[in-house]
């Protein structure tokens, strides 16, 4: 007899920024509904990180030109659109830039703190073409979902004037696929082995895209089910309050620090702000993320 027990995971291909990943036995038709909803989800609703402002000093508006660059202010922001970033516990960041003399401006030139991390440092930016030429200002970058017009992009951000706001793709995805085939389980031909194929940007792995699509499902079903049993959607239940924060198998440096403060459970975890635990003797951002990342297996997060 068939049970969800029976659900197995053939990893098909996971090289660079592209993975396949099967999953079978599955009842007759659940490829198709589970399929149509990963792949939506992937494409629309994975956290990701984008440039959405560029300040260029001596610039008014995208449409100009500068003196001794080769590019116009247009073709060097269709330049910036391209960066590929992540970022570790922080949601926006400022990249600088400086270039003068006559050369090439790289994404590997842009400075920026040990949060950030570019994964095409060899994206070409502008060119200077005069050894009097120069070239300097910031890329604004932040951390969202989706893709958001500019218009969108100069609502959400309180830009100073000189900052010139840009489309933004945060998507971590460039491709989602799925398809559905055949499979036998025991005697019977009359299931489905659905197979997943992710391409990314290569600032997420797609494991890593695919775990949060179906984290998203998880969500939303989670939601769904407390209200039809009469729960509020904030309510955390007793067993999950009250559990010790060693079972959250935090590093041990972070560990002890909440100990040591009198922060002995998730219940304790959960009354604190991210800044709150900053704020905290040696507990640095690498034990914040730890901490936001056990928080989040459990559907949880710190106080806002």
């Amino acid at each position: 007899m068939w049970r969800l027990e029976n659900i197995s995971l053939e990893v098909l291909k996971e090289e660079g920024n592209y993975g396949e990943f099967k999953f079978s036995p599955l009842e007759s038709g659940f490829g198709l509904t589970l399929g149509t909803a990963i792949r939506r989800i992937l494409l629309s609703s994975i956290e990701g990180v984008a440039p959405v402002g560029v300040y260029i000093d001596g610039v008014i508006h995208e449409f100009s030109t500068i003196e001794g660059v080769v590019e116009d202010v247009e073709q060097i922001i269709l330049n910036v659109k391209k960066l590929i970033i992540s970022m570790e516990a922080i949601d926006k960041t400022i990249l600088r830039f400086e270039k003068t003399g006559e050369g090439e401006l790289k994404a590997s030139d842009l400075i920026h703190t040990s949060e950030v991390t570019i994964h095409n440092p060899d994206l070409h930016i502008a060119t200077i073409s005069s050894s009097k030429g120069r070239l300097s200002g910031e890329i604004y970058i932040r951390r969202g979902k989706g893709y958001l017009l500019e218009e969108a992009v100069e609502k959400l951000e309180d830009f100073p004037q000189i900052v010139i706001p840009i489309d933004a793709n945060f998507s971590p995805v460039v491709k989602a696929t799925f398809r559905v085939e055949p499979t036998r389980f025991e005697e019977s031909v009359d299931f489905d082995a659905l197979i997943v194929g992710v391409q990314t940007k290569g600032n997420k792995t797609p494991r890593q895209c695919l775990i949060e699509a179906i984290n998203v499902l998880l969500d939303y079903s989670n939601v769904f089910n407390k209200l039809l049993n009469g729960s509020k959607i904030g309510d955390i239940s007793d067993d999950i309050k009250n559990m010790k924060i060693e079972a959250l198998n935090l590093p041990e440096r972070a560990y002890n620090v909440l100990v040591k403060n009198n922060i002995n459970t998730v219940g304790d975890l959960i009354k604190h702000s991210a800044k709150d635990l900053l704020d905290l003797d040696k507990f640095g951002v690498a034990s914040l993320k730890s901490v936001e990342e056990a928080l989040g297996k459990l559907g949880l997060k710190l106080r806002e």
